[in-house]
């Protein structure tokens, strides 16, 4: 076998997953662990989706209502609704108490009429919907954030997901700038694979990963020993040496972190009935319950402290047979009227607030190490959809719902907040919200994200969410 094809076999799929751009240089931890979890549901969040009680009351409930959208009723200037039971909205009851589970709604905000013009909404928004510019134009707030937050995990990043798409990468939704592509891992039998991998399968698994390793960094210095003096084909392989070598000691790190680890590890894909029972094409909400146990293990091990989970965002006709069999998520939008096809859609969204729910009370009852409270307490987990507000969505408006990160200067004390609808002089905007993230993550000077230009309303974070 030759130098080239050892190295086109490593660009293979499968080569990418090991050997992604999934981390870089360590750095020292500075402060309170600080981490970031952002949940993307495709194609559409309904504002009533995320109503309370309250929310509808201060509205005024004559003037919205069977609307599932009513930005035009929204205040001039921000509204704040503290003390809001807002597991009373349509979809997000799983955040309510029962006799096992605690209450969620004092950890939570909800955040109505933020928009996002600048993205262009229809059916997605690609990378827009994380860097608030035109889709492949600029690097997601993810992969801005994850440095700032990585401290000492392995990975910089897990990036999981599901998809319509017949592949098991996608590279649609987060991006480490322009035409610059983070990717997605959109199978968990091959996330778990990748992720887990040395870990899982002991000490032998490890190995050859290693030597793995090896193998392709000696391939690249023989390589480079044929070059002489300064190129860029040099330069390049110099680079690619140099995340080899990094990619070596993340190999370690996990070695010395696996017997940790694997106490917390999901069942093995040929063993979780989510993998095994999802059906062809599978079911997304099966598959994306499978990523959230893998992302709940990432996090409760201190393998990263940054997750996206998207939810069908790369090819988002998506099926949903464990709630409404043989109708596609495009045709179950067109369907919206027929109310069958509603109930689905509300149904789909109340899972993904239980999924999220789920991590978030795991990572309330796990005490931080080395801060105190709880982990949750140091983590900002965010769900929004990839395009705002409706199937062909225009962008204006962005439900979103943040728990968490109390720890951080969030305010998720139990409130609504609702801003003027786009297009008001008091609006603010999606990055905005970012801003507010990265503040959140430390950085007090993080206040220009977002490429809106001159139709950027106001600069920095969000004041009624952080403080």
């Amino acid at each position: 076998m030759t130098m080239f094809n050892r190295r086109t076999i490593l660009k293979t799929a499968a080569g990418m997953a090991l050997f992604g751009p999934l981390l870089s240089e360590a750095a020292d931890p500075v402060g309170p662990p600080r981490r970031l979890v952002i949940v993307l549901e495709c194609n559409g969040i309904y504002p009533v989706a995320f109503l309370s009680a309250k929310a509808r009351s201060s509205l005024g409930s004559a003037q919205i209502g069977s609307d599932i959208m009513f930005s035009r009723v929204y205040p001039a200037t921000a509204r704040t609704l503290t003390g809001d039971a807002v597991g009373s909205a349509l979809c997000l009851d799983p955040l309510k108490a029962s006799s096992s589970k605690i209450s969620l709604e004092n950890r939570a905000a909800v955040l109505l009429g933020l928009s996002s013009n600048i993205t262009g909404g229809g059916h997605s928004s690609g990378t827009g919907a994380l860097s608030c510019a035109v889709n492949g134009a600029a690097a997601t707030i993810d992969a801005v954030l994850a440095p700032k937050l990585k401290r000492t995990a392995p990975y910089e990043a897990i990036r999981l997901g599901t998809s319509s798409a017949a592949t098991p990468i996608v590279y649609e939704t987060c991006s480490f700038g322009p035409k610059r592509p983070a990717p997605i891992l959109v199978n968990p039998a091959l996330a778990y694979d990748s992720i887990f991998g040395s870990i899982a399968k002991g000490a032998s698994a490890g190995a050859e990963r290693s030597a793995l390793f090896d193998f392709a960094r000696a391939d690249v210095q023989a390589t480079l020993a044929t070059f002489k003096g300064n190129s860029n084909e040099r330069t390049k392989l110099e680079r690619y040496l140099a995340s080899l070598e990094g990619l070596r000691a993340r190999e370690t790190q996990l070695a010395s972190m696996a017997a940790s680890v694997q106490p917390l590890l999901p069942p093995a894909p040929a063993d979780n009935p989510l993998i095994k029972n999802a059906g062809s094409p599978p079911d997304s909400l099966m598959w994306l319950e499978a990523q959230f146990q893998i992302a709940t293990t990432c996090l409760l091990g201190g393998l990263t402290n940054t997750v996206v989970l998207a939810s069908g965002s790369s090819g988002f006709d998506v099926h949903y047979e464990s709630i409404i069999p043989t109708i596609g998520r495009h045709d179950l939008q067109h369907g919206i009227d027929t109310p069958a096809n509603w109930t689905a859609i509300a149904a789909v969204t109340r899972k993904h607030v239980e999924l999220i729910a789920k991590l978030a009370r795991t990572l309330a009852a796990t005490p931080e190490v080395g801060a105190s409270g709880s982990m949750l307490d140091h983590t900002a987990i965010v769900f929004m959809s990839d395009n705002g507000e409706q199937h062909h969505s225009t962008a204006a408006e962005w439900p979103t719902l943040v728990l968490g990160g109390n720890a951080l200067g969030l305010l998720t004390d139990g409130r609504t907040v609702i801003y003027p609808e786009m297009g008001q002089a008091n609006n603010r905007q999606v990055s905005n919200l970012f801003n507010t993230l990265g503040h959140a993550a430390g950085d007090a000077d993080f206040n220009t994200f977002g490429n809106e230009g001159p139709t950027r309303i106001a600069q920095g974070p969000l004041s009624e969410l952080y403080g």
